[in-house]
């Protein structure tokens, strides 16, 4: 009997449209009149409610000349299939409306390498799952990307901080973590040391992008020292030609000199606990419940996690 049933059984095998025939058997007193409502033919409804009998281990209907009625087993399956059905029509109701939701317009904001290496592949992603957003992308510089999201300008934002970050009113996703190396002309006198300290790279000609700019002049501050000259450029990029024509010393991730095989410069460590970049996803906390919102990160980290996404920002 029933109480000798494999709930594991159950689980695995027991499908909705077989509750729905049964419930249609119930409803129609006939088993010819459920196939008909169910656009199948009478000898399928037959075995696939004969296959219902057999996984429930008892007889579910009683069959005579005039039709079909349910037995005490039957009842009680009729009530729970009426709770699941309900239940299933509520989640496809969410679903709906959620997918009604999931319209008008994202606009994200990201500094420009982050487009190709990480942006490209959460927007594809993004676009083929709600169709229905549509997604404005603006390509700024990291100061301008947060200015933009603290000001509710943008609905999120990638960018990169160096140092200890006021998250003010953001809500914030980390994506990635990148070591800073130091990268010099190669005939440059701190070339021939294994690894460079911030002291020694405050003492030189500098080239530095914004981000890192700002964050070494936090770090001179809180260390009472002075740095010496330097030029502030958009780019990382920028920076690293600048520093193969002998113009100075740069500070990046180790992500962007890993794809530049240039003899010309020479690639440092920094170990010191500062020497690091975060990359983050920003949004206001006030928008962070917004489904297409939600949906957008959750792509961002994704594309973050892969290789082909692997974060380069230019440092901008």
């Amino acid at each position: 009997m029933a109480n000798a049933v494999s709930l594991t059984n159950i689980v695995r095998q027991l499908d909705l449209f077989s509750l729905r025939l049964f419930l249609s058997a119930v409803e129609e007193g006939q088993v010819t009149g459920a196939a008909r409502r169910e656009h199948i033919a009478a000898s399928t409804a037959t075995r696939r409610l004969q296959m219902l009998e057999e996984l429930v281990g008892t007889p579910l209907l009683v069959r005579t000349r005039e039709g079909v009625h349910p037995t005490e087993a039957g009842e009680l399956l009729e009530a729970y299939a009426r709770e699941v059905l309900s239940g299933l029509d509520s989640l496809h109701a969410s679903f709906a409306q959620l997918a009604a939701r999931m319209e008008g317009e994202l606009i994200v904001a990201s500094a420009h390498s982050a487009i190709v290496d990480l942006l490209a592949p959460a927007i594809s992603a993004f676009v083929a799952r709600w169709p229905s957003v549509r997604l404005t992308l603006q390509e700024l510089d990291n100061s301008e990307v947060r200015q933009r999201i603290v000001a509710g300008a943008v609905d999120v934002g990638v960018f990169a901080t160096i140092g200890d970050l006021d998250a003010d009113d953001l809500t914030l996703e980390d994506l990635r973590r990148e070591p800073l190396v130091a990268v010099l002309p190669t005939a440059h006198p701190l070339a021939a040391r294994s690894a460079v300290r911030f002291d020694d790279l405050i003492a030189h000609d500098l080239v530095l992008t914004r981000t890192t700019d700002l964050a070494v002049d936090e770090l001179a501050r809180r260390r009472g020292a002075t740095v010496g000259p330097r030029q502030v450029v958009r780019t990382g990029e920028v920076a690293l030609g600048m520093v193969r024509a002998g113009l100075g010393i740069t500070i990046v991730s180790r992500q962007l000199v890993d794809r530049a095989d240039d003899p010309a410069i020479a690639v440092r460590g920094i170990p010191e606990p500062w020497a690091v970049r975060r990359i983050h996803a920003a949004v206001r906390r006030e928008r962070a419940g917004s489904p297409a919102t939600r949906a957008f990160v959750r792509c961002l980290v994704a594309a973050a996690e892969t290789r082909d996404g692997a974060i380069l920002l230019s440092e901008r």
